[in-house]
Parts: C-alpha cells; sequence; structure tokens
C-alpha cells in the first residue's frame, strides 16, 4: 500500500462565492469617510500624538471581515482528503497466443502499404502487431504474473507464470512463425525453423494448457488473455469445454477470459512466395510483394463471444493493428486500474468557532475599548 499526497477541498464551493459580497462590503465601508472639521491651521494640533485606541481603530473593521470570511469558508465545508494506493498482491496472467499461419496476414490497403514502403518501412504481420503490443503491456506490469501459451496446430506451454518479465520478454522475441514453407513438398518441417506448426489453430487446447497453469495459482484474481485470427482447427480438445466449466464454478473460483479477433479478412493479404526460389518475393526496389490469400480465412467471432461471455470477460473485435493496441489499452484501463481509498476529514468546525470568536471579539471591541460615540 502506498500512500498518495493528501489533499484539501470543499464539499459546497458554490457558497464561496459568499467572498465576492464580503469583499464587496469591505469596499463600501471603506468608502464611508469618518466626519471632518475644517480648520485653518494644523499648528495648534502639532503636538498631539494619536493614542492606541486612534492607531488600531482599523482594527474592529479587519475583524469583522475576517470573520465574515471564516464564515463563508465554513459554509463550504472545507475537507482535509487522504489518499491510499492500493496496489494488491497483483494477478495471475496467461497469455494465449496464435501462431497459425494466417498470423502472417497484412491487414491494410494496397494503398497504405505502398506509402509505408514509399518511406522505407514493411508493414507488421498479425502476430508482429500482437507480439509488439503484448511486450509494451508485460513491460506496464509490476506485480502481476504473467504466462505464454502458443498454438498452432497443436499447443503447449511457452513460459509459466512469472514475475521475470526480461526472460518473458526474450522468450517472445524468440518465437518464429510459420511462413508456411517447408524443406520438402509435404514436409512437416518448416524451413525458417517456426516455434510451432502453424497448419491449425487449436483453440480448445490453448485454453486447456493456459486454464490449468492458472488453476495452480495461488492468487485471488486470475485471467486468461486468447489473441486468434481464427476458428478451432484441429486440435484434440473443443474450445467451449474449459469456458463452460469455468462457468459451473462459484464466482470467486472463476477465471476470466479476455478474447481479441484480430484481423477483419476485408484487407487482408499475405507475403507473396517465389515458387522457384521459394522465398519471400521482392519488386525490383527489393521491396516484399503483397498479394490476397487464395482463399479467405475462416474466423468466428462468435465464439470468442461465448468464451468471454461465459467466464465473465470481454471480447474485442481488433479488425487491424490500430484497433487491437486501441483495445488492449482499453483491456488495461479497465481491469488493471489502480484502486484508490479516499478518507475525508471534515474541517467546517474549526473553521466556523474561528470566525464567530472574531465576530465576538469585533462587538466586544466596539463596546469598550474602540466605543465611538454616538454608537454605531
Amino acid at each position: 500500500m502506498m500512500p498518495a499526497a493528501a489533499g484539501f477541498t470543499f464539499e459546497h464551493p458554490w457558497f464561496l462565492l459568499g467572498l465576492v459580497a464580503v469583499g464587496l462590503a469591505a469596499w463600501l465601508r471603506l468608502r464611508n469617510q469618518p466626519a471632518t472639521l475644517w480648520v485653518g491651521s494644523l499648528r495648534t494640533f502639532a503636538d498631539v500624538k494619536p493614542s492606541w485606541r486612534v492607531r488600531t481603530a482599523w482594527l474592529p473593521d479587519a475583524l469583522r471581515v475576517s470573520g465574515l470570511v471564516l464564515l463563508v469558508v465554513a459554509l463550504a465545508r472545507p475537507q482535509q482528503v487522504d489518499q491510499e494506493v492500493l496496489s494488491g498482491e497483483g494477478l495471475d496472467i496467461m497469455v494465449a497466443l496464435d501462431m497459425s499461419g494466417s498470423m502472417n496476414a497484412i491487414d491494410m490497403s494496397a494503398d497504405d502499404i505502398g506509402k509505408l514502403q514509399a518511406a522505407g518501412k514493411e508493414p507488421d504481420h498479425r502476430f508482429e502487431a500482437a507480439r509488439r503490443i503484448l511486450k509494451d503491456f508485460i513491460r506496464g506490469r509490476k506485480t502481476d504474473r504473467i504466462g505464454l501459451v502458443v498454438f498452432g496446430s497443436e499447443a503447449f506451454l511457452r513460459f509459466p507464470p512469472t514475475l521475470d518479465y526480461v526472460r518473458l520478454l526474450n522468450a517472445l522475441d524468440g518465437l518464429v512463425l510459420d511462413d508456411g514453407r517447408r524443406s520438402a513438398p509435404g514436409g512437416d518441417h518448416c524451413q525458417n525453423g517456426c516455434t510451432i506448426d502453424g497448419g491449425g489453430t487449436a483453440i480448445g487446447d490453448a485454453l486447456n494448457r493456459a486454464y490449468l497453469r492458472l488453476d495452480k495459482a495461488k492468487s485471488k484474481s486470475r485471467m486468461l488473455i486468447l489473441i486468434t485470427d481464427g476458428k478451432q482447427e484441429g486440435g484434440a480438445m473443443e474450445p467451449l469445454v474449459v469456458p463452460k466449466y469455468v462457468a459451473s464454478l462459484p464466482p470467486k473460483e472463476r477465471v476470466r477470459m479476455f478474447t481479441f479477433q484480430v484481423g477483419s479478412g476485408k484487407e487482408t493479404r499475405l507475403p507473396a512466395v517465389d515458387p522457384l526460389r521459394g522465398r519471400a518475393l521482392v519488386d525490383r526496389f527489393g521491396r516484399k510483394v503483397y498479394q490476397r490469400p487464395d482463399r479467405p480465412f475462416p474466423t468466428d467471432p462468435e465464439l470468442l463471444r461465448q468464451i468471454a461471455s461465459l467466464t465473465g470477460g470481454r471480447f474485442y473485435d481488433s479488425y487491424d493493428a490500430t484497433k487491437f493496441a486501441e483495445d488492449f489499452k482499453d483491456l488495461e484501463k479497465t481491469t488493471f486500474s489502480v484502486k484508490v481509498h479516499t478518507n475525508r476529514r471534515e474541517l467546517f468546525a474549526g473553521w466556523l468557532l474561528a470566525g464567530l470568536a472574531l465576530l465576538v471579539a469585533e462587538a466586544v471591541g466596539r463596546r469598550t475599548a474602540w466605543r465611538v460615540f454616538p454608537h454605531a
């Protein structure tokens, strides 16, 4: 628990407008000059020194104005605000990251790709965008344990929940996406040394592996983040088995699942492959060539919506890299927001008593030490 800076506030600040009336009354009082007596010369009064009562004649008016100011402040209900930031014990988070072949896709129009390449850059594919956003997310955590499951045609645990963010970031950097090239026609070994075979989308297996790690966690709050661009293809477990099981548990034992459907299929392009050399096709300027896929990639947003709904999480339809980044920021803002506990201590009594004391002192003074005739 970390204390935040204390502050000062008013419950009814509109009462402070009364200070304007007090100031106006004080100004009108100063305008009213005392009675004067015209004399021909001041020599007669040269040796007359003013008494202490004359020198302090302004004091009753000052007491009245000060007392009224304090009463107005008291009516506005001043309060001392003490805040405490509650950091908590941290969450246990598992990220299930899709590494199927369709994550090579670019969700960008041809014109936008051309503008980016003209500036000497290449667009990020879905996987690279997800990796970049995940790394920013991890760097922003302090006490949350984060683990990683990757999946394609199958799923496996890449990193268990940890506070060692440096090693986790290194593990993310070491992931290699299957680009579809094989060492031999019809072979199973990807030519680019991919981390996992991208020939499927085993969502059910990924959820199962991620949930089993979270089920061992001791923290009170656990959540699962699923990032995928496709529908269930391959794998041994149906995707709704784990969410339905979670939904059957008591509320305190459930694991919330937040699902991200990345890519829309509207402006989808893939890097073209040189059929002779088996590598990425480039134009005469050395820039990659992108083309429409032979068939649209199947998606299943309704499945992801069901997974989130059953577990008390939320579904995000992240149709391009920009929207994905915005959605992840929304997840951080709504789920990882810092809780602040505020204590307010009433101060109006002190201001009220001080104001009344000054007004009483002014009234007593006008009837004793500063009494004038006729009585004002």
